[in-house]
């Protein structure tokens, strides 16, 4: 009988969030922020516990009422600062045992049924070896085709050291695409791309306000 593989849900949030003019992870829709949506949907997928990927310190929170405020809540800050969402993967990685669930904080369409998808592919998939060596032929990530985020990756000593390796390397691209190809991915096929979609400025996130139960065509407009 096949053991289902506890997993560590993380939210990427430590972007700058310039094109947006303030921090995406406060922005309230549908009486949440960003930051407790994305939380919300992790649970709801499964996760175990939550990881925020956000170098604050005591992060202040809105109000009780948008917090994203779960028992098991923990805020991570980078190892390697400045290395972008990767640096944030990788931190993570070392802050618990378990296989991670990412996703990015700026995806409001998203839903738990999409990441519970993704789940399903790895827990199908049989469980990697924890060995130090990294073996291209086996699967340690998941994710949807054409789309980094969201993502599934075994959380292995191999994995840790071959991203610490590209983290500390002055040439390499720190591109979570060649990451997630350079230690072995499945791509899924997904029917609702318009559901991966990233808000990054005030027009998109407008579109995403007004037209969040109806069309998306608007906020293609805006891309």
């Amino acid at each position: 009988m096949k053991v289902k593989r506890d997993f560590t849900g993380v939210v990427l949030a430590g972007g700058k969030s310039s094109r947006m003019g303030s921090d995406k992870a406060d922005l309230v829709l549908k009486n949440k922020t960003l930051l407790h949506n994305a939380c919300d949907l992790l649970k709801d997928a499964g996760a175990k516990n939550i990881l925020i990927s956000r170098n604050v310190t005591n992060p202040v929170k809105s109000s009780s009422q948008y917090s994203c405020d779960y028992p098991s809540e923990k805020y991570v800050k980078d190892i390697y600062p400045n290395s972008g969402p990767l640096g944030g993967i990788y931190s993570t990685l070392i802050a618990t045992e378990h296989d991670l669930l990412i996703t990015a904080v700026d995806m409001p369409l998203l839903t738990s049924s999409l990441l519970s998808t993704i789940v399903l592919a790895s827990q199908s998939n049989k469980v990697q070896s924890v060995s130090n060596q990294l073996n291209q032929s086996q699967i340690h990530a998941w994710h949807f085709e054409n789309e980094p985020l969201p993502l599934y990756i075994r959380n292995t000593s191999s994995v840790k050291n071959h991203l610490k390796h590209i983290l500390t390397n002055a040439n390499s691209h720190k591109s979570i695409k060649q990451f997630t190809q350079s230690i072995g991915v499945q791509t899924l096929l997904c029917n609702k791309t318009h559901a991966l979609i990233n808000t990054n400025t005030p027009a998109q996130f407008k579109a995403v306000n007004e037209h969040f139960d109806q069309s998306i065509n608007q906020l293609r407009k805006t891309l």
